[in-house]
């Protein structure tokens, strides 16, 4: 199976850019059945051509903290969890041959990409990182550090649950502005949605936001997804590296 890049729309040739699915295996070393995790993880990231002892992984915790990596900090989290780069949703790089990660199985990736400096950002947003504008500070670090214009930069999505499966508490309207439906008296969230438009707010043109629109709740035999599967749950990874 080719992996789906979520960058190839663009024509973009530069960047390594792709997101796994159930069938090459769960690439988490801490969530599901990790027996296989590694030889998984080499397996996909090799069809890349990603090293995945080079690989920069995050301790994720539902947060918006994004951080900016170079080579020496090649091989975090890679191998071992323990060595993941602690309270951080997501990483930007300016340096060539530096894979940068995330983990889900629900939440959304967020690939984003400037092709002036050139510069990539992978971000983990789920429905609290979302709440507290990840992609916003995406987009923030990469005009404070480079001084990248939003209107040129271009984002993909991968995975994550829909708005079609993701019911949640009626006292989520308090939280979100929009992206909130209301179906036969329960509510639903659109995280893809709420992204999206928080990166159109932040100066991002719509035509450069690319959503493959997969369900990871529906599209579960493709997918992993915690709201199905629970403890039991694995976790796709999403990473880019510039060439």
């Amino acid at each position: 199976m080719v992996p789906y890049n979520p960058m190839e729309k663009y024509g973009i040739s530069v960047v390594t850019a792709a997101f796994s699915r159930r069938q090459d295996g769960n690439m988490s070393l801490c969530y599901g059945d990790t027996k296989h995790s590694l030889e998984n993880r080499k397996t996909f990231l090799s069809s890349i051509g990603v090293d995945y002892r080079s690989l920069v992984c995050a301790k994720q915790v539902h947060g918006k903290n994004v951080r900016y990596v170079k080579e020496e900090h090649k091989g975090s989290g890679a191998l071992i969890y323990e060595n993941s780069i602690a309270d951080t949703d997501g990483f930007m790089t300016d340096k060539k041959g530096v894979p940068i990660a995330i983990l889900t199985a629900d939440c959304l990736s967020i690939f984003i990409y400037d092709p002036k400096r050139p510069a990539v950002v992978i971000l983990h947003a789920g429905w609290r990182s979302t709440e507290k504008n990840i992609a916003a500070e995406g987009v923030r670090m990469l005009q404070e550090k480079f001084g990248s214009s939003p209107q040129r930069l271009f984002i993909g999505f991968g995975p994550s649950i829909r708005s079609c499966c993701f019911e949640v508490e009626k006292d989520f309207r308090s939280n979100f502005p929009f992206g909130i439906t209301t179906r036969e008296g329960r509510n639903f969230m659109d995280i893809s949605l709420m992204n999206k438009q928080q990166l159109i707010n932040c100066g991002v043109k719509e035509k450069n936001i690319f959503d493959p629109g997969i369900c990871t709740f529906s599209d579960n035999q493709d997918y992993f997804s915690f709201r199905k599967e629970a403890d039991s749950s694995g976790r796709l990874i999403s990473v880019i590296m510039l060439k």
